[in-house]
């Protein structure tokens, strides 16, 4: 993919970087599951974003009560969250469009992650078009790789999945 003008860059700091408040106005997550906190690079092919794992978290003083880590599958949504902004920052209208999980492939839980660690999110973009994207991606704590997995996502008009879903029966 070539390198492109994207809405997103608007809301980068002056150093390049997206901050938390960015990162809300591009995700459609509430503070309780948004788990990225801050994007260090991101162009049409790359992202480099972080996430620190709160102490306090109801999440994690209920997963392992004895020992907590945070869970492998949230560690995965983070991957899946920082991915989700390449494909967007590839997008003309991002506000348009919701980008859902497809397929997870490959995923594996390689360490634990610790309340107080900083997860490091590096994800690529490989095949996409305007329906469709393939990310590869891995999780790391400093040197210690914690997941890695390929994950397809759809790209979706927010309207039309909005009338599909009100439209579902209810069983």
């Amino acid at each position: 993919m070539t390198e492109v003008a994207s809405p997103i860059d608007r809301l980068r700091r002056p150093d390049g970087t997206l901050d938390r408040a960015a990162i809300r106005r591009i995700l459609p997550y509430g503070d309780d599951f948004l788990f990225v906190d801050r994007v260090e690079h991101l162009d049409s092919e790359r992202v480099r974003a972080s996430f620190a794992i709160p102490v306090d978290s109801p999440y994690l003083r209920s997963h392992f009560v004895d020992l907590p880590v945070m869970p492998g599958v949230l560690i995965g949504e983070g991957l899946a969250q920082a991915g989700s902004l390449i494909v967007r920052y590839n997008l003309r209208e991002p506000d348009e469009r919701h980008v859902l999980g497809l397929e997870i492939e490959r995923a594996r839980f390689l360490a634990p992650a610790r309340p107080g660690e900083t997860l490091i999110y590096n994800v690529e973009i490989g095949a996409a078009n305007r329906r469709a994207a393939r990310l590869e991606g891995d999780v790391r704590v400093g040197t210690r790789r914690v997941c890695q997995a390929r994950l397809t996502v759809a790209i979706v008009e927010r309207a039309v999945f909005r009338e599909r879903l009100e439209n579902l029966p209810i069983p």
